[in-house]
């Protein structure tokens, strides 16, 4: 195994360290000048650890203390030589961010699934439902291109308050801003359409299809209509960083890149009204 592989599904960062003989110092060195609060003792203890060594001459892979926190089973709906679509939980980030580094798919996946698996898209930490893995390198390309082409038919569902008529298609200029996304002035840049599936006094179901993929798109677009999705106190009432809101993946559908198949996958989970 390379010191530049995944260790328990979590990649090493990799440092460019200046000349010298000695592998500490150079790390050492490095680590000081990008203000890193780490002594030299932390280096040495890593380095016979085996968590720090030389990826080629001029660079170090550095596999940091990850907490292990608790494995996540990951529920498989669909599965090939070259993809695997899971039905994601709540609470837990696609890739690993912040505080949370195993507990992510990404880690999880890999711990799961092995060490090539990559993430052709992303769902919100507090998003349910279907997410494509590539789990063959040498397909990465063709699957994500999918996405990137705008190939990839995404269909979602969420509660919010009725409101008697919306329209069936959004579109407004989102920027991603510190702590969210925002609408701005400018030629739109994102369009959802919308439709409302099923109504019980104060709250409904609407169905969302994003035909773009600006970031917390549905959202944001939810709550400039007026609807801000259940729980989901950053665009709706009250603050934080919710760890579940009532937004859920329904089904993907695509046209495989390297066989020519149809591919609609659906999730299993469900909306509940509160």
């Amino acid at each position: 195994m390379s010191v530049s592989d995944p260790r328990r599904g979590v990649s090493p960062t990799i440092l460019r360290v200046g000349s010298g003989a000695n592998l500490v110092d150079r790390v050492a060195a490095a680590l000081e000048q990008k203000g890193a609060s780490v002594t030299r003792a932390d280096v040495e203890d890593a380095v016979s650890r085996g968590d720090i060594g030389f990826v080629d001459a001029d660079r170090v892979a550095i596999h940091r203390p990850v907490p292990d926190e608790v494995d996540i089973d990951l529920p498989v709906l669909a599965r090939t030589d070259r993809y695997v679509v899971i039905d994601k939980p709540a609470g837990i980030a696609t890739t690993p961010k912040g505080s949370y580094v195993a507990r992510s798919v990404l880690v999880q996946a890999r711990r799961q699934f092995g060490d090539d698996v990559v993430c052709a898209h992303r769902l919100d930490r507090a998003t349910t439902g279907v997410l494509l893995l590539i789990t063959a390198p040498h397909y990465r390309g063709a699957y994500q291109s999918l996405f990137e082409h705008r190939l990839v038919h995404k269909t979602y569902e969420f509660i919010a308050k009725t409101r008697e008529t919306i329209p069936s298609s959004y579109s407004s200029r989102l920027s991603g801003q510190r702590g969210g996304t925002r609408e701005v002035e400018g030629e739109a840049n994102a369009t959802t359409r919308f439709r409302l599936l099923e109504t019980r006094g104060e709250l409904s179901r609407y169905e969302a299809c994003p035909l773009t993929g600006q970031r917390h798109q549905i959202r944001a677009h939810a709550s400039a209509l007026g609807i801000p999705i259940l729980g989901d106190c950053l665009y709706g009432p009250g603050a934080g960083y919710p760890d579940r809101i009532a937004l859920l993946a329904r089904d993907l559908s695509f046209l495989d890149p390297v066989d020519g198949s149809a591919v609609t996958v659906s999730t299993v989970q469900t909306l509940s009204f509160p």
